[in-house]
């Protein structure tokens, strides 16, 4: 490498402020630029000095704008537009072969290089928001933070989400946690195995993608969905959700088994469910079944209990319901008490080891 001392006084420096700003004031990439950009000739892109004019007027985001929108890669949208969308698919995970064509992997194979190129396409595409990382190891981090600074709340969620995608794809990071302010984002990412290329990372789906399985389910059964949430409106959601192996047993006269659906959500036997575990999965599948109004917890140790909300008049349907709850807690081998009034039926856990009592 050849080192030439070269003396520039405040006018070339202003000529040059636009690549200045470019590298983040490194000089010499700005000047290595300008010999690129004359290397074809002096006729071709006119004299030195000449390309320094050209370089001092360049408007570097119009200019940008203008050929992504000539080229096609890019429309023009209101800013109420761009927001609706953005709300709209809030909770959804953008599709990784989108992520690929906005981040390409092969390009950025570096966080360095990453937050690199996304803060010098906030300056170019006027996103206003600017990216920074903080490293605990200096070569291969096992786990980093990314700031997001500044630009439009929704669109700076909209963007976080995306580089998530791309390190959790493709660099093999996921989302620890996610600390929100009312002018940044900031993301703890940790270091991620996955067993195969399919397998999500389960900070991503947590933190960004709450509702992911609810759009690609209604994307996949449009009709099917629509109809649905049609009927539950219509019928001020009184509507129960029975499975057909539920709806036979009943029909057959039998008690339908539900331990089963307990065991499924938590991928193991009852019998290995803590009830600290137990009770909010409880409130979570017999709420969503709609088979009560609603379920109240207190899995406080030593006060656990449950109160069930109910609006049926029958008697028999009540001591039904209380034998179908009764039979997940038997299987889980939990002592506890049973007693109903009205509309509600109570569940104490508070008993003795010693002494399991099913009470109805």
């Amino acid at each position: 490498m050849i080192r030439k001392n070269v003396s520039l006084d405040e006018a070339h420096l202003l000529k040059l402020q636009p690549l200045l700003e470019k590298y983040g004031g490194n000089l010499s990439a700005a000047i290595r630029e300008v010999i690129d950009l004359s290397s074809p000739g002096p006729e071709s892109h006119g004299t030195p000095y000449e390309i320094a004019e050209n370089l001092s007027k360049r408007k570097s985001f119009p200019e940008i704008r203008e050929q992504l929108i000539q080229s096609g890669e890019c429309v023009m949208m209101s800013q109420k537009t761009m927001k609706w969308l953005v709300k709209s698919s809030s909770g959804k995970l953008m599709d990784e072969d989108v992520v690929h064509e906005l981040l390409n992997p092969y390009l950025l194979t570096t966080v360095p290089e990453l937050k690199e190129f996304l803060n010098c396409g906030s300056k170019s595409m006027g996103w206003k928001i600017e990216v920074s990382c903080s490293f605990k190891e200096e070569v291969e981090p096992e786990s980093f933070t990314m700031d997001f600074i500044g630009g439009d709340r929704d669109f700076r969620e909209f963007l976080v989400g995306i580089v998530c995608i791309f390190l959790a794809r493709w660099m093999n990071f996921d989302v620890e946690a996610v600390h929100r302010k009312s002018n940044s984002i900031t993301i703890y990412l940790k270091s991620f195995f996955r067993h195969d290329l399919q397998e999500k990372a389960p900070g991503l789906s947590k933190h960004f993608g709450s509702k992911d399985l609810l759009y690609r389910e209604i994307e996949r059964k449009p009709d099917f969905w629509v109809t649905l949430a049609d009927l539950y409106k219509k019928f001020n959601y009184q509507r129960v959700n029975l499975d057909k192996n539920f709806f036979e047993a009943l029909v057959a006269g039998n008690l339908p088994d539900i331990t089963k659906y307990f065991e499924i959500k938590a991928d193991r036997p009852l019998r290995e469910i803590p009830l600290s575990e137990l009770l909010p999965l409880f409130k979570y599948l017999v709420v969503a079944s709609q088979l009560v109004d609603d379920v109240e917890i207190c899995a406080e140790k030593g006060k656990e209990n449950i109160k069930i909300r109910h609006n049926y008049s029958e008697e028999s349907v009540v001591l039904t319901l209380i034998q179908l709850f009764s039979n997940v807690f038997n299987s889980g081998w939990h002592n506890f008490s049973v007693s109903y009034v009205s509309e509600l039926i109570m569940f104490d856990f508070t008993l003795p080891d010693t002494s399991k009592r099913d009470v109805v």
